[in-house]
């Protein structure tokens, strides 16, 4: 049975797809437009999973102690927690103010604080040039002169 098209965008908008559910519906799509008589069906398959495979996603974090002026951070995390957990323990190994100041996925972050005042910014870009210049830009608006580049990472995407 077809539903109408209306109805079907109707169900479609009720329904999250995960980005797994949504790979292997291009992965049978694709399958499904080879002809049954074409011999090989592990290397179309193969093919179309290499034609469905979507970007994979990173994540990275940077922690940062104002007073102690302590860092740590991660990159290239599977998952968000890890990268917090990760920046979190790499921070708190040289100082006991450390907080997550910035977290972000495929790209890159910087802090840029100014010490004597115990007062930072992050920022957030496609580079490290990028990350960096907006924190820079962001610290010298909110604190004035003396910012610093802290602390910076990029997760690798």
């Amino acid at each position: 049975m077809r539903l109408p098209l209306s109805f079907s965008f109707v169900l479609l908008g009720t329904m999250a797809i995960t980005p797994s559910q949504a790979q292997n519906d291009c992965i049978d799509r694709c399958f499904n437009t080879f002809s049954p008589m074409q011999s090989g069906s592990a290397e179309l398959r193969n093919e179309c999973v290499s034609q469905c495979k979507g970007p994979s996603v990173t994540y990275g974090a940077i922690a940062y102690g104002p007073k102690t002026t302590a860092n740590g951070y991660s990159y290239s995390k599977s998952n968000m927690a890890d990268a917090v957990h990760t920046a979190m323990a790499n921070c708190q190994q040289h100082g006991g103010d450390c907080k997550i100041v910035v977290t972000f996925s495929s790209g890159c972050a910087a802090v840029a604080a100014v010490e004597s005042k115990g007062a930072y910014s992050a920022g957030q870009g496609n580079s490290r040039a990028q990350s960096q210049s907006k924190a820079m830009s962001a610290c010298t608006s909110a604190h004035g002169s003396g910012c610093q580049i802290e602390a910076w990472t990029c997760t690798g995407n």
